[in-house]
């Protein structure tokens, strides 16, 4: 096992004998990942563990803000990654910067996993924290194995048809909606859509659909080419949710932009 991929796994002692050994606190993978950005992204398995990880490497001198290969701090990661807290505190009291946004202008509070962490993250950044999505429904509605391939199966028309329509439409985009941005991004560019050509994206991510199976809602990302402006965001919002609504399900959005529009699965 690497340098890397220890950090990546939570694995302390593995990580300590690799700087014994002489490896560099600082050194960055091929993909522009340091340590300290893999140890963060290990945080989805266990924040604690990555959080000791990550003082590990700053005690022997990683740098704090070292950005990664798409510009983003491995405090950025921490937040997309943490169900908990934990590592997100480790950062900010070791001086890493709470106010910063990925390439694509998304705050870090708006891309955090959890409320708990994004208002940990705002409250250190002195701003207010963003707009929670609806309240989740009772337990009792979370999906079975049968209900949610069948809900998918539904979900996978609409999203054919916005991707005919003009959209780049991807079902488990990535982990975060930053990953899934990126993806639509890589898409778009495959497929050649120039910006005259493209509509927008639409996509929900890994983790909006484990979210899903538990709920019975599914929260869907979307962005209006060709420049996320308020009335293109506006307009893609509308025509994302008009298809799912036309499919039969029941969309709940507040029409801008700065909300995600929740599709009820379970009836």
């Amino acid at each position: 096992m690497d340098a890397f991929e220890a950090a990546h796994n939570g694995d302390l002692a593995a990580v300590r004998a690799a700087l014994d050994a002489g490896s560099d606190a600082g050194a960055v993978d091929e993909q522009g990942w340091s340590l300290l950005h893999r140890a963060a992204m290990g945080a989805e398995a266990d924040p604690v563990r990555a959080a000791a990880v990550l003082a590990a490497l700053l005690d022997a001198g990683a740098p704090v803000e070292h950005p990664g290969g798409d510009g983003r701090t491995a405090l950025y990661l921490a937040a997309e990654f943490s169900q908990s807290p934990e590592a997100v505190e480790l950062l900010i009291a070791r001086g890493a910067e709470p106010d910063i946004t990925d390439g694509h202008g998304n705050h870090i509070t708006v891309n955090a996993w959890v409320p708990e962490v994004a208002a940990l993250l705002a409250a250190a950044a002195g701003i207010e924290p963003p707009a929670p999505d609806e309240e989740a429904p009772a337990p009792e509605r979370k999906l079975s194995r049968a209900q949610w391939r069948e809900a998918r199966k539904r979900i996978g028309k609409v999203l054919d048809g916005l991707d005919a329509a003009g959209f780049v439409a991807l079902a488990g985009a990535g982990t975060t909606q930053s990953d899934g941005f990126d993806d639509c991004s890589d898409a778009a560019e495959r497929r050649g859509h120039g910006p005259d050509g493209l509509v927008g994206f639409c996509y929900y991510t890994r983790q909006d659909a484990e979210r899903a199976r538990e709920t019975g809602r599914l929260f869907l990302a979307f962005w209006g080419a060709p420049d996320g402006s308020t009335r293109k965001m506006k307009q893609a919002g509308e025509l994302v949710a008009g298809a799912f609504r036309e499919a039969g399900f029941r969309v709940d959005w507040d029409g801008t932009g700065d909300r995600r529009p929740s599709v009820h699965l379970a009836g």
